[in-house]
Order: C-alpha cells, then sequence, then structure tokens
C-alpha cells in the first residue's frame, strides 16, 4: 500500500477535487469535524431505542417517520458508494442499522 495515498492525491487533483484534508484552515476543521458528526449522529438515536426497549412501549413514535428515515439512509449509503466516499457511506450504514432497529421496535411495541 505504499504510495496509495499519494495515487489517491493525483486522483483527487485530476478530477477538480481538494485534497483532504484540506490545506484551508477553516475546511481542514470541517474536515475533520465531520468525522465526529458521521459518529454522532447514529449515536443520537441510541435514547430513542432505550426508551422504545425499556419501556416496551412505542406510543408517540412514528412508523412513517421512521420508515422514511431508513428510506433516506439506504439512499445516502448508494451515493456514498457510486461516490465512494467512505464517510457517508459508513455513517449512512449505522443509521441504517440504528433505524431498522427503531422501526422493529416499533412493530413489536
Amino acid at each position: 500500500m505504499i504510495g496509495f495515498h499519494h495515487i489517491r492525491a493525483r486522483a483527487r487533483l485530476e478530477q477538480g477535487l481538494e485534497p483532504f484534508p484540506s490545506k484551508n484552515a477553516i475546511k481542514k476543521f470541517f474536515d475533520y469535524l465531520m468525522y465526529g458528526v458521521g459518529v454522532l449522529a447514529p449515536v443520537a438515536l441510541v435514547p430513542q431505542i432505550l426508551e422504545i426497549y425499556t419501556t416496551k412501549s412505542a406510543s408517540g413514535v412514528s412508523l412513517a417517520t421512521w420508515s422514511l428515515f431508513t428510506i433516506v439512509n439506504v439512499l445516502w449509503v448508494i451515493y456514498g458508494s457510486i461516490h465512494k466516499d467512505k464517510h457517508i457511506f459508513l455513517s449512512s450504514s449505522f443509521m441504517i442499522i440504528f433505524d431498522l432497529i427503531v422501526v422493529i421496535g416499533i412493530l413489536l411495541y
């Protein structure tokens, strides 16, 4: 894998994309911030999941909303896959798993 980073950097330049992480300080900050967002977004669903499964009640939780969230995240996974963007792909994949856990909880309770 020696030189892989160099090859990817050249490919990004040839495609007209900025280097990752950006050399601009503000853009670089956001490049790394989005790693955190990609992790925190799925984790934000944990309280809803715990509420459904510990109380064994899904009253007030919309099946239509959570089903739509799942569909939207499937589309993001496809988008991330097509564009070979592992950050979008991984974050959205985790979101699908967590969304499905909520949907299953709604169906069960």
